[in-house]
């Protein structure tokens, strides 16, 4: 029984002193022979430079790139500019799926043998002779050209 409240204690005593050995800094020194070290202690005679190595870790976690919450909130902003920016391109799609018909329609329905006329501003009806039909239908060919691609 004696052992076991020994062995519950190892656990928060090797806690205890990892604390005070982590907090005492990591040194960086250079030998004779010209070779980088690195320790927890100095050595004797040798000019160390003291590391921080929770000030090298911080820049990177708040640097520019901000904590996680502000990379979060950055990813789902481009992610929703991805969004609106395929939506909008299916909706330029659709536009432009939809002037292409219309212009296949207006072809199709000059190419016909049937009579065409427009409303005249008096409300009778002008029909197109057919230099007027020719006109129209080279623009619609145009019209075609432009939206069916």
């Amino acid at each position: 029984m004696v052992t076991r409240r020994y062995l519950a204690a190892v656990p928060v005593a090797l806690a205890l002193l990892a604390g005070p050995a982590g907090a005492e800094g990591v040194y960086k020194w250079v030998d004779d022979q010209g070779r980088t070290h690195f320790g927890s202690t100095p050595p004797t005679g040798k000019k160390a430079e003291k590391l921080n190595a929770q000030s090298s870790a911080e820049p990177a976690a708040s640097g520019s790139t901000g904590n996680w919450q502000q990379q979060l909130q950055l990813s789902n902003e481009r992610r929703q500019l991805a969004r609106d920016k395929v939506q909008e391109s299916s909706k330029n799609q659709q536009e432009a799926n939809q002037r292409c018909l219309a212009a296949r329609n207006a072809l199709d329905t000059l190419d016909r043998e049937r009579p065409i006329y427009r409303v005249g501003g008096d409300g009778e009806r002008e029909y197109m002779d057919d230099g007027q039909r020719q006109a129209v239908r080279e623009a619609a060919n145009q019209r075609v050209a432009t939206y069916c691609r």
